[in-house]
C-alpha cells in the first residue's frame, strides 16, 4: 500500500491539490511503466518465435539454437545441438503460461507446441522416458577437437535432469512420470553403488543421482536436485525415502551454507552462485516443503547480497525474480528494451557448464573440476529472453494482484 503525506508547508487549502496532482503523477508513472512491460512482453514472444528452429539442419526443429566454448585456449566456440536449453526453456514458458491471455497467449503456445518435434531425438534408445544431453546416438560434445572422440569413454547417457525437464515441458502424462522416478530410485545413492563425489558428511543421504544409468556411480548436484524436486512435486508424485533424503540434503547444504562457501564442489553443473540461488528459490517459492521453508529469510539475505556484488544483466534478472518468488517486492531493471538486453553482453551469459571429474572422490574433484581445459561454457541466447519474460510476466503478475 502506498501511503502519502501532504507537505505540511503547503497551505490547508492546497494541500488536497498537492496530494491529488502528485498521486495522479505516481499512477502515470505506473501505467507508463506497465505499458513498457507489455510491449517488451510483446517483443520477446515474437523474437524467441522468430529464433525458434524450423528446419532440420544442425539443429533439430522446434528446437533453440545454443552455443558452446571451452575454458582452455582455444576457446572453440561452437554451436552446440543440445535439448538442455529448449527443455528449461518450455518448462519456463508452461508455467507462464496461465500469466498470458488473447494474442501472447496463442504466440507462447505455439512457441511450446514446435518445441515438441525437438525431444524425441534425444530419447532414451529403449524408447523409455529417459533423455539425454545430446542427441542419443551421437557424439558427446561435437566439433570439439579431441573429446568428441572419447564418447565411448566419457558418454554419461541419460540424465535426471535433463529427463525431469523434458517431461515438464511435453507435459507427460502420470505413467511417464512414474517410469522416470523408479528408474531414478532405482539409480540413487545406495541402492546399486555410493557416492564418492561429495563432502564426507553429504555421503549417507540415500539422495536421487544426476544420471540415469544403471553402472554410472551416484552424482549429486544441489540444482539438478531443485529440478528433480520441483517435477516430484509438480506433477503430485507420491513421495518415498528418496524424496525425502533429496529433501534433507538440500536442507543440511543450506545449513551449513555450502552453495555459498563451495558452489562449484556442490553444484557442478550450474556452478555459478546467482543461478545455484534461482534454482534453490523457484522450488522453495513454488512449493511448501517444511523442512526448507525456515531457509527464506536466508536466501532473501543471500540474494540481496549478491545482487549488490554482480554486474551483469543476466545475473540481475535471475537474481530479481528470485526475489519475487520468496515473496519480496519487484525489483526494478534498467532494460529499456530487448536490443539494451542483447547488447549488454548477455549472449555470453553462462547458465550451465559441463565439467570434468564430477565422479571423483573428492581431492581428485577439487582439482580437475577447476581446469579449464576440461571445462565447457554452454550459451543460449533465446533462453536469456525467456529469462527476461519470465522476470517482466512474474513482475506485471505480483503488481496486478
Amino acid at each position: 500500500m502506498l501511503y502519502i503525506v501532504s507537505p505540511l508547508w503547503l497551505s490547508p487549502g492546497m494541500r488536497p491539490c498537492f496530494l491529488l496532482t502528485l498521486t495522479s503523477f505516481l499512477f502515470i508513472q505506473l501505467a507508463a511503466a506497465q505499458n513498457s512491460d507489455s510491449i517488451q512482453v510483446r517483443a520477446l514472444l515474437k523474437d524467441i518465435s522468430a529464433a525458434q528452429v524450423t528446419e532440420t539442419g544442425y539443429f533439430y526443429p522446434g528446437s533453440f539454437p545454443s552455443f558452446r566454448d571451452c575454458s582452455g585456449i582455444p576457446h572453440n566456440y561452437q554451436p552446440d545441438n543440445n535439448i538442455f536449453f529448449t527443455a528449461i526453456g518450455i518448462f519456463t514458458l508452461r508455467n507462464l503460461l496461465p500469466l498470458l491471455e488473447g494474442e501472447e497467449k496463442q504466440t507462447m503456445a505455439r512457441i511450446i507446441e514446435n518445441a515438441q518435434q525437438a525431444f524425441p531425438y534425444y530419447r532414451n534408445k529403449q524408447y523409455l522416458p529417459f533423455y539425454n544431453f545430446w542427441p542419443t546416438g551421437k557424439t558427446i560434445l561435437p566439433r570439439t577437437l579431441f573429446i568428441r572422440h572419447f564418447h565411448g569413454l566419457l558418454g554419461m547417457g541419460d540424465d535426471a535432469d535433463d529427463a525431469v525437464m523434458v517431461l515438464m515441458a511435453s507435459g507427460a502424462n502420470d505413467s511417464m512420470g512414474n517410469i522416470l522416478k523408479q528408474r531414478m530410485i532405482g539409480v540413487s545413492n545406495g541402492q546399486r553403488k555410493r557416492i564418492r563425489s561429495t563432502l564426507a558428511n553429504y555421503r549417507e543421504y540415500r539422495a536421487y543421482s544426476t544420471y540415469l544409468g544403471l553402472q554410472m556411480p551416484p552424482d549429486f548436484d544441489l540444482g539438478v536436485h531443485c529440478n528433480i524436486l520441483y517435477f516430484m512435486l509438480q506433477g503430485h508424485l507420491p513421495l518415498v525415502q528418496q524424496d525425502t533424503a533429496t529433501i534433507r540434503l538440500i536442507a543440511a547444504m543450506l545449513k551449513n551454507r555450502d552453495y555459498i562457501r563451495y558452489p562449484v564442489f556442490v553444484s557442478p553443473y550450474y556452478a555459478r552462485r546467482p543461478v545455484i540461488l534461482y534454482h534453490l528459490a523457484r522450488l522453495i517459492g513454488n512449493f511448501h516443503i517444511p523442512a526448507l521453508d525456515s531457509f527464506k529469510t536466508q536466501l532473501v539475505y543471500d540474494i540481496q547480497q549478491e545482487l549488490v556484488r554482480v554486474a551483469n544483466m543476466m545475473d540481475r534478472i535471475l537474481l530479481s525474480t528470485s526475489l519475487m518468488w520468496l515473496g519480496q517486492v519487484p525489483i526494478p531493471l534498467n532494460i529499456s528494451n530487448i536490443h539494451a538486453l542483447k547488447d549488454s553482453g548477455t549472449d555470453r551469459f553462462i547458465f550451465f557448464q559441463a565439467r570434468a571429474a564430477f565422479w571423483y572422490p573428492g581431492l581428485l574433484k577439487r582439482i580437475f573440476l577447476h581446469l579449464g581445459y576440461l571445462r565447457y561454457n554452454f550459451y543460449c541466447p533465446v533462453f536469456n529472453k525467456i529469462l527476461l519474460l519470465e522476470y517482466l510476466l512474474v513482475k506485471r503478475h505480483i503488481i496486478s494482484a
